[in-house]
């Protein structure tokens, strides 16, 4: 199949698989507080509640955190989202940044924890008298994928499924079947498609780098394909890549140029129970 048959393919696609997500970028020049939406650092925490710990009762670390009062001041919010509160995503210090590989599910070595309220006087000294690990602590670099505390700018953007998504392949079969009068859906991608074309139609629903919500990218595969419990995570919550800083160095580094996604079912984040997430990451 080459572009031109392609791309009526690829525009059916995007119709049907349009959806908002929020894409959140690193601010070079801006320091988070506290409070702010952020990746790594110090986190926020009320500090009457017991802090995440992992299997070995040993303080998690502060991946990102999520603040939507903040965050949907001059950007429209998705009803899947809350209007309020702190959402923050924690993984243990281990060789495997907290993920287990035979339950992935399970939250021992990760944690996924929503705020509703967030008690607004707590200080950083305060936080700090926790003795909590931080990301930006370099006698930790080895535990950690990721290396500093940074402000993240979120941009609302039109998304579309990509060839992650385990549903791809069969979509794209299916739409190629109604269009060209023939069942596709029984070859792969690479079958289908003239390496032209191929590489345009990855181009075009590429969905790396870090996303709220949306579609997810792995550099191996969607784990959700391989285990049938797991497509009960039918939703992209939370997606942080590998993100370069310039001249030869890092900000964010899983594995060898990976990615991590967070995956919950839609109808728990409608009722916001984060208790059930899906926590993959992977690499080249």
């Amino acid at each position: 199949m080459n572009w031109k048959e392609a791309e009526r393919i690829l525009d059916e696609i995007k119709r049907r698989t349009k959806k908002r997500a929020y894409s959140l970028a690193i601010e070079k020049d801006r320091h988070p507080d506290l409070l702010d939406s952020k990746f790594g650092g110090l986190p926020y925490w009320d500090i009457n509640q017991p802090y995440p710990v992992d299997s070995n009762g040993k303080k998690m670390m502060l991946l990102a955190q999520i603040n939507f009062e903040r965050m949907f001041q001059k950007v429209e919010r998705d009803e899947l989202l809350p209007e309020k509160g702190m959402l923050q995503f924690f993984i243990g210090m281990d060789d495997v940044f907290g993920m287990d590989f035979d339950e992935q599910d399970r939250q021992k070595n990760f944690r996924v924890i929503y705020h509703e309220n967030i008690r607004e006087q707590v200080t950083p000294e305060q936080i700090k008298g926790m003795e909590i690990p931080v990301s930006t602590d370099k006698s930790l670099e080895e535990y950690t994928p990721i290396w500093v505390e940074a402000a993240i700018e979120v941009k609302p953007q039109e998304v579309y499924m990509g060839e992650g998504d385990y549903h791809f392949d069969d979509l794209f079969g299916k739409i190629a079947g109604e269009m060209l009068g023939e069942d596709q859906r029984n070859q792969s991608l690479y079958q289908l498609l003239d390496d032209d074309a191929y590489d345009k139609v990855m181009e075009e629903l590429s969905n790396e780098n870090h996303w709220l919500l949306g579609y997810p990218y792995f550099t191996q595969s969607d784990p959700r394909e391989y285990e049938e419990r797991y497509q009960y995570y039918d939703t992209l919550l939370f997606q942080m890549d590998s993100d370069d800083a310039g001249e030869n160095s890092d900000w964010i580094l899983w594995g060898d140029c990976g990615v991590a996604n967070f995956f919950i079912n839609q109808e728990d984040l409608k009722n916001r129970d984060f208790s059930k997430v899906l926590y993959n990451w992977d690499c080249c």
